[in-house]
């Protein structure tokens, strides 16, 4: 069948996390034999240079590396940036992109970034992909913001609890089928010879935050902040790749005066530097954004797939996730420091075991091959 990804591959030149997360659906696809087309939208408000000054489009890394990869995975062909609604187009041209919609089956429409009425109502099925999972729903039911949910047929939420009794994140309405983040096993192999950190690729601030019947969603680095001391409290050598922001100084600070080895994530210039952050690694150690712990939102997280598809346990803060994969062996959470200390040393006590039990995780719940073919089911096709 044919199917338009839409995903905002233009914009993710400096974010090698969001670009994996997006190549891995894209592949995943592809792997599964369909006819996949990429149709990004665009607006000048998104186009600015390293410094966050104003650039035209023509000028925009976001447009050359958009070209870069999408020739790199081999479809710069069937690929189409569109500028301000169709005032300009890198790739296919705005009429090729009008006949691609006329003749595809499936619109996968990630944070419903795809907005334009001359491609979308042309095909017959559009299933809209939330990206920040409670965040967006939150945004529409509470602020008004316009996703275009009404422009979609299926909803998919990687918030594996939005829905349920026990997450507060309201639905708008709407049913929102719980996907798992793909991973496609072959890009990422169970792989020896492990390093020496628990570590994790992480933001500090800058997210999306919101107001929910009078609480305070909170930042991820208010996450952080109550685990800060964990290196005093084991001899596990604990490491953080996270943005050098010079507005958190003082937090990097405080990290490095408590041990933590810190990497700046901005060294990473392609999807293959951050997975080899991953697979250097001996497990990974991670708190989770505020509200996914607060709502109990069980966000299926991209780095969780991809440690434990590599073989690498994972360490992570309680969020809701028990109710939907193994946990215990290649998997555990914790909700207090002391519960983090005792996960640490769980893992090392017994580590083959553990990484065995990781990579067989990945392989039951995140494959790419039973994720998008649950999707598509779940759509009728």
């Amino acid at each position: 069948m044919r199917i338009v990804l839409s995903f905002n591959f233009s914009e993710t030149y400096n974010r090698c996390g969001a670009q994996d997360w997006g190549i891995n659906y894209l592949m995943g696809l592809l792997h599964l034999g369909h006819d996949v087309y990429l149709i990004e939208e665009v607006h000048d408000k998104h186009c600015f240079d390293s410094g966050f000054e104003p650039v035209s489009f023509q000028d925009w890394m976001g447009r050359h590396h958009f070209e870069r990869l999408t020739s790199t995975l081999g479809l710069w062909h069937q690929s189409c940036l569109i500028y301000n609604g169709g005032q300009a187009t890198h790739g296919l041209s705005f009429a090729d992109a009008i006949t691609v919609a006329e003749s595809a089956d499936l619109l996968l429409n990630f944070a419903g970034r795809l907005k334009a009425p001359e491609i979308l109502e042309r095909i017959p099925c559009r299933a809209y992909v939330d990206r920040n999972p409670g965040t967006e729903q939150v945004y529409n039911a509470v602020y008004g913001i316009d996703y275009g949910f009404d422009r979609h047929h299926y909803f998919f939420t990687h918030g594996l609890n939005v829905g349920a009794a026990e997450c507060a994140i309201p639905t708008c309405g709407r049913t929102w089928h719980p996907t798992m983040v793909p991973v496609v096993l072959s890009l990422w192999p169970f792989v020896d010879s492990p390093g020496q950190q628990f570590n994790t690729v992480t933001g500090w601030g800058g997210r999306e935050t919101f107001d929910l019947a009078g609480q305070y969603s909170g930042e991820k680095g208010d996450e952080w902040s109550r685990f800060v001391g964990l290196p005093q409290r084991t001899s596990q050598q604990l490491g953080l790749a996270l943005d050098f922001n010079p507005r958190y100084e003082d937090d990097l600070s405080c990290l490095r005066n408590n041990g933590w080895h810190l990497t700046d994530a901005r060294q990473f210039r392609s999807a293959a530097d951050y997975r080899a952050y991953i697979v250097n690694s001996k497990a990974e150690f991670t708190v989770v954004h505020t509200p996914f712990a607060k709502y109990k939102i069980a966000a299926s997280v991209d780095r969780l797939t991809r440690y434990t598809a590599s073989g690498r346990p994972v360490l992570c803060q309680s969020m809701g996730l028990e109710s939907h994969i193994p946990i215990g062996d290649g998997v555990l959470t914790f909700s207090t420091i002391e519960e983090a200390v005792d996960g640490i040393d769980r893992i090392n006590s017994d580590y083959p075991t553990h990484c065995r039990a990781a990579r067989a995780i990945a392989e039951d719940y995140f494959d790419s091959d039973k994720v998008l073919s649950r999707m598509l089911r779940t759509m009728g096709f």
